[in-house]
């Protein structure tokens, strides 16, 4: 599909089947922030990477940098979608240079407030994008 979605059929597909998860990304820059408000509001929606026509760096690093501002750590940054080896090795090239951006940008937010960062912790968050998140959710 191109264009906006309604995310209201997504927030009332999570309020009916509350015992379902669902892993939704969607293609709009306009629907992301209302993607992340619903998945604040219900635990069994877990916000899934950038879809294929948003992985321009500049979107993925926008989208990613408010994704974890309200989301924090919850959340999975990239999938594979791609239809090619070729396509998921620059994908995730381009997702681990993102990536390092954003969380060095807030670790250096939380270090400016004087919070004791460990190397256990950075390793949490990474395990947690790169493969916890996803395991955590499915159960």
């Amino acid at each position: 599909m191109e264009g906006k979605a309604d995310v209201a059929s997504v927030v009332n597909l999570c309020r009916d089947f509350p015992h379902n998860r669902f892993l939704v990304t969607m293609l709009s820059r306009e629907d992301q922030h209302e993607l992340v408000v619903a998945a604040r509001k219900f635990s069994n929606l877990m916000v899934f990477g950038c879809w294929w026509f948003l992985n321009n760096p500049s979107l993925v690093e926008e989208v990613t940098r408010m994704r974890v501002e309200m989301l924090g750590t919850s959340f999975i940054p990239q999938h594979s979608d791609a239809r090619v080896l070729d396509h998921l090795v620059y994908k995730w090239e381009h997702t681990r240079q993102t990536l390092t951006k954003v969380f060095a940008d807030k670790y250096e937010d939380l270090l400016a407030t004087g919070w004791p960062l460990t190397r256990a912790e950075i390793a949490r968050d990474a395990r947690g994008f790169l493969r916890d998140n996803y395991l955590e959710f499915l159960g």
